[in-house]
């Protein structure tokens, strides 16, 4: 991505951002694009190859905790909520009126609190790998959540959060972060039933230092960027979105949204990676049923990467399906 399009802001609450911004042209959308873990707006730059040379617009941040943008130590800076403010601060800063979000990961689960806290401000959303997360007025309990699923599915799933709470676990990343590259980016999508899911599983990877390589679908030059990104910024601001959800820290906020604003009255796209197996498409199945149930749904059969491992699909999709979108109302003089 340009370099020489990268713009820095800072949101009310003081943080700054690192962003890269093009504009649209005239009847075209902005599309926000936001990433998860660990990752950078560079995520995005298939995306936004495609997407700019078509005339539309794309804002797409370093979230908290990355590339250029502020790296914040305590979790509670990461509640969904602030971070949600942030996103339409930075929007603001455009003097943007007709922006579609677009979320992948964390990116996805703060795409979900655009929606509980500003939906109105943007025409359409849309989530890849990881669907909409509705409000949970529940405190969170990784103990219970990860016995509840080996029972139900075999799998704890969620054994790798572990790892992300430890006070061990960025030095470790940090320290063997080709092997933890290797692992995230797998070659094999179910070498995460394994080595991702069950408690334990990450630590015994990076300390044995497994280097199984990196898949076809991610270039040397991809690979050496999050590498570079990641070692420049440390992990232990990124953690803190693992943090911030164990220690529900976004549990005030979202007791206090009300339940008709859970409900999503714009148009809705999701991306289903049907070999993922963190971050399975039936968990979401309901969430899209009750409250967004007119969302389209494109399966891929592909890992947790779909912008990357299916880059001709995902934007050939999701440029569909902007097409289809509703024209933009014209905002009141």
């Amino acid at each position: 991505m340009d370099a020489t399009k990268y713009k820095d802001a800072t949101v009310r609450r003081g943080h700054t951002y690192h962003y890269y911004y093009s504009p649209a042209a005239a009847g075209k959308p902005t599309l926000l694009f936001v990433h998860g873990f660990p990752s950078t707006s560079y995520d995005w730059a298939r995306q936004v190859a495609h997407f700019a040379p078509l005339g539309y617009g794309v804002l797409v941040p370093d979230c908290l905790g990355y590339g250029g943008t502020s790296k914040p130590a305590d979790w509670a800076e990461f509640r969904h909520k602030l971070i949600a403010d942030d996103l339409v601060d930075l929007v603001d800063a455009e003097g943007l009126a007709d922006v579609v979000a677009i979320g992948h990961d964390w990116g996805s689960a703060l795409v979900s609190a655009l929606v509980h806290h500003h939906q109105d401000r943007f025409r359409a959303f849309a989530w890849l790998a990881v669907g909409y997360l509705p409000p949970s007025p529940q405190a969170f309990d990784l103990d219970a959540l990860c016995a509840t699923l080996k029972a139900a599915t075999g799998s704890e799933i969620f054994g790798y959060w572990r790892l992300m709470n430890a006070p061990h676990g960025p030095a470790l990343i940090e320290e063997k972060m080709d092997s933890f590259l290797q692992l995230i980016y797998p070659v094999d999508p179910e070498s995460w039933i394994e080595h991702i899911c069950p408690s334990g599983a990450v630590d015994k990877w990076l300390v044995d230092d497994r280097q199984p390589g990196r898949p076809g679908w991610l270039s040397e030059e991809d690979y050496n960027h999050c590498r570079q990104a990641l070692l420049e910024g440390g992990m232990a601001s990124p953690v803190n979105y693992y943090k911030a959800a164990t220690n529900s820290g976004n549990l005030a906020d979202q007791k206090e949204i009300p339940e008709e604003r859970w409900h999503i009255t714009k148009p809705v796209l999701f991306f289903a990676t049907n070999r993922d197996y963190v971050c399975r498409p039936a968990s979401f199945k309901q969430g899209f049923a009750t409250y967004a149930p007119h969302a389209e749904t494109i399966e891929l059969d592909v890992g947790h990467w779909a912008q990357l491992e299916a880059t001709k699909e995902v934007n050939e999709g999701l440029e569909k399906w902007l097409l289809k979108l509703p024209r933009a109302a014209v905002p009141r003089l």
